[in-house]
């Protein structure tokens, strides 16, 4: 899909949406667009397959979720059935064929993310393990040991990174810290009622409080609190990003023999950097700077990733292609 049908207003529109609403009475009132045009821009925005959805984007660990990336190591013969089991399980919400780009080299090619609550994490992901690893496929896990950088907004103005987006890059925190609230059934629905998607209408904070059985005024109370704590991270439109023109999406690693916080920061500070995490080196993945980025073809994206390892000092990296989509998805918390 190309962005031609949209206005330069409406591109504008969808990009600031990204970065999230007002947690007030009439999160749609201020924008360039009155309120019945944006209102009809999201749903158009739906229907040609560029919305995901518009939603709440949680901080899962503070939810009580612990989550891991993970790589099987499997005959290529054998992906798409393994990538079926690994895209059945509710707490998978990405799952990608990745292939290295450059270099080549004998590395895993089927990656996902599993998320699950704290209490049933090791049950769940050894219950996964038991169903991918055989004598031909091994599972590595790779935890964020911290994470640099999160969330993205695609700006479809510019088709580039949208750098504005206040809180991106996040300091050297632990990423399976333990700080997480324990959750009352009414929060639960409060978070049940939100995750996917919001009403697209005036008032959309309303028909959710009514749904709940709290008064507006208290929902609003209850999300400023969870934003304000890093809970909630904001109410937002999700895009999909390959309708949006970012088709290239690069998985780009490197060994770090120095200061991996320093690196990671550096890496983290570049515009068009989405995510970027340190994550534990194994001997299959001798790498522990992970960071993704997008462009619009992959002549764009390998010259992008040689321009970042020169900025930031790096060598003897790899970027993986993300080649075959199984599966992306919003999680869906509190199920």
């Amino acid at each position: 899909m190309t962005m031609t049908g949209y206005t330069e207003t409406e591109r504008q529109a969808l990009t600031r949406l990204q970065r999230g609403i007002e947690l007030c009475e009439r999160p749609f009132a201020d924008f360039p667009l009155a309120e019945p045009e944006l209102l009809e821009l999201l749903s158009r925005a739906r229907s040609d397959g560029l919305l995901r959805r518009f939603g709440a984007v949680f901080d899962a660990r503070r939810l009580g979720y612990r989550s891991v990336l993970c790589a099987l190591d499997t005959p290529a013969e054998r992906i798409e059935a393994k990538a079926q089991i690994v895209a059945a399980e509710d707490g998978v919400t990405h799952c990608y064929e990745r292939r290295p780009l450059l270099g080549g080299g004998d590395y895993p090619a089927l990656w996902f993310t599993l998320a699950l609550l704290h209490d049933e994490f090791s049950a769940g992901l050894a219950r996964l393990r038991g169903q991918l690893e055989d004598a031909d496929s091994r599972l590595l896990e790779l935890p964020a040991l911290r994470r640099f950088k999160i969330d993205v907004v695609f700006d479809l103005r510019t088709r580039a990174r949208d750098e504005s987006f206040p809180g991106a890059a996040a300091a050297a925190d632990f990423a399976q810290a333990e700080d997480f609230r324990v959750f009352s059934e009414r929060d639960r629905n409060i978070v049940r009622a939100i995750d996917q998607d919001i009403p697209l209408v005036e008032q959309p904070f309303n028909l959710i409080a009514e749904r709940v059985g709290i008064a507006p005024c208290e929902l609003l109370e209850i999300l400023r609190d969870w934003k304000a704590a890093g809970i909630l991270r904001r109410v937002a439109a999700v895009l999909r990003h390959r309708q949006a023109g970012f088709k290239a999406n690069g998985m780009c690693v490197w060994p770090v023999a120095g200061d991996i916080i320093e690196a990671g920061r550096r890496v983290a500070a570049q515009p068009e950097v989405t995510h970027c995490y340190q994550r534990p080196r194994c001997a299959e993945l001798p790498f522990d700077l992970y960071a993704m980025i997008h462009r619009g073809d992959w002549d764009a994206t390998r010259a992008l990733y040689e321009d970042i390892s020169d900025r930031c000092g790096l060598k003897d990296g790899e970027m993986f292609a993300s080649l075959r989509e199984f599966k992306k998805s919003s999680m869906q918390y509190f199920k």
